[in-house]
């Protein structure tokens, strides 16, 4: 790969070392439907209220997949002809308004050993609905510990016209699980998340504390690092936050429309 700048003109020559096409990206499910008013007030005392603003914009292939050929998963960073540069945390709080804070855990399957309550039960308590295939779903093992976003996007949709607090708080964690899948920490099948970032939303307060900004951090650090191999076709992780990063690092590269800073970036 070889990267030429010029004050007039950018010359971007890529060699395509596996000969491989450029990599496919993910749908971002969530920025397809934006949060009803009523719950934006939740989704700030969650510690979200900066990602509303996230906009879902057109993705340059061509360049992501050149900065994954230049990934050295050793040492998670981008290895270029003038020396190494990384995406920190700092750059996570400016792209995409996630600060640092508490370790992020949670429990991957056994749901009813920690939290004393069967899996699906726990879904309908946090989200006010259980799935109409949770029992054929926990026949198949890559599902039986998932939600489907198209699921919790039409629960948003749907939401009922209620003042009570505690049904409100159920369609906030909806959206978050829709935008962790959908926007912040996308895998390969496009159409699922997993159960065990829900308990983590029960309360408000806690998860604003929690570091949801290493956690997208690190996906996205796997997801280059899964990319980068040789046949890998596709790539999942935070693509938003990448290429926002891009044109915040080589502002060369960023189109007009995006030279107004706000924050966070990736809203401009």
């Amino acid at each position: 790969m070889v990267v030429k700048f010029n004050d007039v003109a950018i010359v971007r020559v890529v060699m395509k070392i596996w000969n491989r096409p450029c990599l496919l990206l993910p749908r971002r499910v969530s920025h397809t439907l934006p949060p009803p008013d009523a719950i934006i007030p939740y989704l700030a005392e969650a510690g979200f209220g900066d990602t509303v603003p996230l906009r879902d914009f057109t993705f340059d292939n061509s360049l992501i997949s050149t900065l994954v050929e230049r990934w050295r998963p050793e040492t998670h960073t981008f290895y270029l002809p003038w020396g190494e540069v990384i995406i920190t945390l700092q750059d996570v709080a400016y792209h995409l308004g996630l600060r640092d804070g508490n370790p992020v855990g949670g429990c991957l399957c056994d749901f009813g050993r920690w939290y004393h309550t069967e899996t699906w039960a726990l879904v309908e308590q946090l989200l006010g609905a259980r799935l109409p295939a949770a029992a054929q779903q926990a026949v198949q093992r890559m599902e039986s510990f998932t939600l489907k976003l198209v699921w919790l996007r039409d629960r948003v949709r749907q939401m009922s016209q209620t003042n009570d607090p505690e049904t409100l708080r159920q369609y906030p964690k909806c959206y978050i699980m829709l935008l962790i899948g959908g926007y912040l920490m996308t895998d390969k099948s496009n159409n699922l998340v997993h159960l065990h970032w829900l308990p983590l939303l029960r309360d408000f307060a806690e998860c604003r504390a929690f570091s949801w900004g290493s956690a997208v951090l690190t996906w996205t650090y796997q997801s280059l690092s899964l990319a980068a191999q040789q046949g890998i076709m596709d790539i999942a992780g935070c693509t938003p936050l990448l290429m926002s990063w891009i044109y915040h690092r080589f502002f060369q590269w960023c189109p007009p429309d995006r030279g107004v800073y706000q924050y966070p970036l990736a809203a401009r």
